[in-house]
């Protein structure tokens, strides 16, 4: 069947959907190619909530440039016919209805079934390393690319140490060995950091099953990932930092599975071998700048994770999701004084090894164990607010990318470092607020 819709959006009448579905009309422009413009359609089980949505769709020449009307498709996960006709026409889906561990597979089903490339903006580990494990081969084998977590999950950090291994190389033709990433939130006014129920509820279920994937790693037996140069500590206890002035804690959250996953897919198929320099440890923490908000952190993490792995223990976080986050999380979202004011950043801080060092040693890596690297850079990712400006414009840019560059990007399931690591991603990123830069070059 001829593919005549560019872009679907799944899941569009929901909270993060309706920011992609915005982004997609605010900068289809650059996706269209020849003289047709971009074609849009949104998806979900709704055909009322879908025709109010498009309905409110705006029309100006900054918000809508193109005067797209999107195309509405009636799907849903419990229908299978009606997941692969809304793939059957489309070129790309963007998967943005979530929980993805109750709703996420029967999208990926369908876009292999129908060859449609897919990204999504999950950050559930269980849900993105089970695709892996289940449908890496069949999507390979019908020229499919599935990529996961292409939102705040987990673009910066997978794409920024993809970026700063590069640097290490081209600039100082250095052999990367390791790899730290300090996260901050930015808040500028009063109005604090709001974040949406859905993203809250995610992240119940991840922790509350995290057993199901400690038993999917063992099962997947994914290959070990090499040391070059001395073991990268990590510490595991709450600390200040002074080179990010700053309390940390580990980080949480998927960036550290995406990154092991990125580096394991490389060494686990021998066709990717060309699209990832060789592995870096790496360590993520989470900025918190005063001794107070510490505290508080460690205190509702601690009860969040006593309640999590209990259905009863579940039911009353999702119940009272303002009580358990201190405010942050609600089920009406961030304000817009909210989205406005806020930004991240995450800093980097990579050592290697230069080519005069390597050649006093043998080319192997544990000759490399005992040797003090001696190159070191500092680098950079930043943006806007990350949960619903950053993550649809990393979305969107993440479709484009496939649309524009398909020669370049893998099949199978994927991570954003091995499906996108050949093109032109990080500069499409650049253009749209998301900044990668070399902070400081240091060579011993």
């Amino acid at each position: 069947m001829e593919k005549t819709i560019d872009i679907t959006i799944f899941g569009a009448t929901g909270f993060t959907g309706k920011f992609i579905l915005l982004e997609v009309l605010k900068t289809a422009a650059r996706a269209s190619t020849g003289q047709k413009p971009l074609r849009v359609a949104v998806a979900g089980r709704s055909r009322e909530k879908l025709e109010k949505l498009v309905a409110s769709l705006p029309s100006t020449t900054t918000e809508n440039p193109l005067r797209i009307i999107p195309t509405i498709i009636v799907a849903s996960v419990e229908d299978e016919e009606s997941m692969r006709a809304m793939c059957r026409p489309s070129k790309t889906l963007v998967a943005a209805a979530g929980p993805y561990r109750f709703l996420g597979e029967a999208a990926v089903v369908a876009c292999i079934e129908e060859k449609c490339h897919y990204v999504d903006i999950t950050g559930e580990p269980e849900f993105f390393e089970r695709m892996i494990h289940q449908y890496y081969e069949k999507a390979k084998a019908n020229g499919v690319s599935i990529v996961h977590v292409c939102g705040f999950d987990s673009i910066p950090a997978d794409m920024g140490v993809l970026y700063t291994k590069q640097q290490l190389e081209k600039v100082h033709n250095a052999l990367p060995s390791s790899i730290e990433m300090f996260f901050k939130v930015h808040v500028a006014g009063n109005a604090g950091f709001g974040a949406h129920y859905a993203t809250y509820e995610s992240a119940i279920h991840g922790f509350g099953n995290a057993d199901q994937l400690r038993r999917l790693r063992r099962t997947a037996n994914r290959p070990q990932i090499p040391k070059v140069g001395p073991t990268l500590a990590v510490n595991s206890k709450p600390h200040w930092v002074h080179k990010v002035a700053a309390y940390t804690i580990p980080f949480f959250f998927a960036d550290p599975s995406v990154v092991r996953l990125s580096q394991q897919l490389v060494l686990q198929d021998k066709d990717l071998k060309s699209v990832q320099s060789p592995p870096v440890q790496f360590a993520a923490y989470i900025c918190i700048p005063t001794f107070k908000a510490l505290a508080i952190t460690i205190f509702a993490s601690t009860v969040f994770g006593l309640l999590a792995p209990y259905e009863f223990g579940r039911k009353i976080l999702m119940k009272y999701p303002r009580l358990f986050t201190m405010g942050v999380f609600s089920h009406e979202g961030p304000s817009t004084q909210q989205l406005a004011e806020t930004s991240f950043s995450e800093t980097f801080f990579a050592q290697g090894f230069s080519k005069e060092l390597r050649d006093k040693y043998p080319k192997t890596p544990e000759a490399l164990r005992q040797v003090e690297p001696d190159v070191s850079i500092i680098t950079n990712v930043s943006g806007p607010e990350p949960g619903y400006i950053a993550t649809p414009k990393m979305a969107v840019q993440a479709c484009y990318t496939i649309l524009l560059e398909k020669d370049l990007i893998p099949n199978g399931v994927l991570t954003p470092a091995v499906a996108f690591a050949k093109t032109k991603l990080i500069d499409r990123l650049q253009e749209q607020g998301i900044m990668f830069s070399t902070v400081q070059n240091i060579v011993v």
